[in-house]
């Protein structure tokens, strides 16, 4: 999932200085879950726009549909076609991929060139929940999770280290860029050794191989998947998951 949080307003409104018809696309997916591009969102974007002397026209997303999927999102914005070719400018409340995204289809799907600005900044992969998220993946293109355990130093080291620890890991284990965080490599090594894989510690590792990480990254899928179909074909689990989960929440509730 993509962390993201929104500008301060002070930002946004310096993209929108000197335009006045704005149009606010918000976002189903990563934002939705942030808070930063659901209907509420969208909805305290526009009030703080109107009371800026702003004129506002919202695209919600649904939830699940994400603006970076251009398959869901070109339904949302082909419904709003005039108000993006009356606009002066359009706001994204979305990851900066959303962001790109929606300004390609606008621009050659639909033939409208508008400024888009982001409302959002993001701030990476993260794992957790469901109230804190950490960082765990770079998306970089060459997983070394089978060499070091199923951790990744290189979101969890401070220096990114594929030997390690360093030579500053403190007495406590703890970083020594950061003090509260515990070594990155002495956690590697505790869980090699619950595997009873220490032999594997001492193997000296190849430098991190950053070809693949060539910007940007292009892929293509041979058969893309039909949402509706993927839809139907999940909903005897969500049901299954709404059901088993309602004792739990009701006796939360209590």
């Amino acid at each position: 999932m993509i962390a993201q949080e929104q500008k301060p307003i002070e930002e946004i409104l310096g993209y929108l200085d000197g335009k006045k018809n704005i149009v606010i696309v918000g976002c189903g997916g990563c934002a939705t879950f942030y808070h930063t591009g659901d209907r509420k969102a969208i909805d305290d974007m526009a009030a703080k726009l109107v009371s800026a002397g702003k004129s506002v026209t919202k695209i919600p997303m649904p939830f699940s549909m994400q603006v970076c999927d251009v398959e869901k999102s070109e339904v949302f914005l082909n419904k709003k076609r005039k108000a993006l070719e009356d606009c002066d400018a359009v706001l994204v409340m979305s990851c900066g991929d959303g962001v790109q995204v929606a300004t390609e289809y606008i621009e050659d799907g639909m033939g409208i060139v508008k400024p888009v600005y982001p409302a959002n900044n993001a701030i990476g992969l993260v794992g957790g929940g469901p109230t804190k998220f950490k960082e765990t993946c770079l998306s970089c293109g060459m997983c070394e999770l089978g060499k070091t355990a199923g951790i990744c130093p290189l979101t969890s080291c401070g220096k990114g280290l594929m030997n390690g620890p360093c030579g500053g890991v403190r007495v406590d284990n703890k970083c020594e860029i950061d003090p509260e965080k515990d070594c990155a490599w002495v956690k590697i090594y505790e869980r090699m050794e619950k595997l009873g894989e220490l032999d594997k510690f001492i193997e000296m590792r190849a430098p991190h191989e950053w070809s693949k990480c060539k910007r940007p990254r292009l892929f293509e899928i041979e058969e893309p998947v039909n949402t509706i179909t993927a839809a139907l074909g999940a909903l005897p689990d969500f049901l299954s998951y709404a059901i088993s989960s309602k004792p739990k929440r009701e006796e939360e509730k209590k």
